[in-house]
C-alpha cells in the first residue's frame, strides 16, 4: 500500500509474551506437540490482520478485551490497510466485536464489498486480573507466573482469565465456521486471535505460539485445502494482498 512499516507505527508495540521457558516439573504436561487441524473441503486463502495501533493511553498497559480505542495514527493505518485490500477480491470479512479490530473490518467490507459478519469469539483474550496493569508490573508478574505456566500452558489460568486451551477452542470454532462457503477472505482481530488460530491449524505447541507475534496492521496469510493448512506468508503489512 506504499506506506512503510515505520511510518505506519508511531512507538513500538507492546507484545506480552510468558517469560523465557524453565525447567518443566517431572510429571507436568509440558508444552508437547500438537496435530494440525484438518484442511477445509474447498480451497480457501484467508487473511488474519491486526488491528492498528491503540491510543498512546493504553499502549503501555494490557489492555486484553478491553474495549480501547485506535490511536489518529491507527485510524490511520486502518484505512489505509483497508484501501490495500479493496481490490483483493474479499468476499467476506469477520471481525472482532472490539472497537479497534470492528473498525478495520468496516473499512474493509466498505471498499470492497465484502459481506461483513461481526462474531464475539474473535475478541482478545482475557487477561483476568492482569488487564489494564503497566508493562513493568504485568511483565514481574508473569515472571512469578512462569514456571507455572510453562507447566502446563494449555490450561494455565494464573491471571483469572482464559486458558490457551479456552482460547483455542473458541477462535478455531469461529474461524471454521468464518471460512465456510467462501475462497478468499479476512478476519480483522487481534495478536492473540491471530495465534490461537494459526497455532490451531499448524499443530504448533500452546506455550511456543507465542513466537507468531505481529506488529499492528500485519497480518498472516494461510491457504488451506484438503491437504491442511499451510502458512504462506507472516508479518507483512497487507499490501502483499491474498
Amino acid at each position: 500500500m506504499g506506506v512503510s512499516r515505520a511510518a505506519l507505527l508511531g512507538f513500538p508495540p507492546m507484545h506480552l509474551h510468558p517469560p523465557a521457558r524453565p525447567e518443566v516439573r517431572p510429571g507436568s504436561p509440558g508444552d508437547p506437540p500438537r496435530e494440525p487441524a484438518p484442511g477445509p473441503k474447498s480451497r480457501v486463502r484467508v487473511w488474519l490482520v491486526r488491528h492498528g495501533e491503540v491510543d498512546e493511553a493504553f499502549a503501555e498497559h494490557a489492555y486484553g478485551s478491553r474495549d480501547v480505542p485506535l490511536s489518529p495514527r491507527g485510524e490511520e493505518q486502518t484505512l489505509a490497510a483497508a484501501e490495500a485490500l479493496a481490490a483483493a477480491e474479499i468476499q467476506r470479512i469477520v471481525t472482532s466485536p472490539l472497537q479497534r479490530a470492528q473498525s478495520l473490518g468496516e473499512a474493509i467490507a466498505t471498499r470492497s464489498g465484502g459481506e461483513l459478519r461481526i462474531d464475539p469469539r474473535l475478541g482478545e483474550v482475557d487477561r483476568g486480573e492482569w488487564q489494564g496493569l503497566g508493562r513493568s508490573e504485568y511483565l514481574a508478574r508473569w515472571e512469578e507466573q512462569a514456571e507455572e505456566y510453562w507447566n502446563d500452558p494449555a490450561h494455565w489460568r494464573g491471571h483469572g482469565g482464559e486458558s490457551e486451551a479456552d482460547l483455542c477452542t473458541r477462535t478455531w470454532a469461529a474461524f471454521e465456521e468464518a471460512t465456510s462457503g467462501v475462497s478468499r477472505l479476512v478476519i480483522a482481530a487481534h495478536r492473540n486471535v491471530v495465534r490461537s488460530i494459526l497455532a490451531c491449524a499448524l499443530g504448533l505447541p500452546y506455550g511456543q505460539s507465542h513466537a507468531l507475534s505481529l506488529d499492528p496492521i500485519h497480518g498472516a496469510l494461510l491457504k488451506g485445502g484438503e491437504s491442511g493448512w499451510t502458512l504462506i506468508r507472516f508479518g507483512a503489512g497487507p499490501e502483499a494482498g491474498p
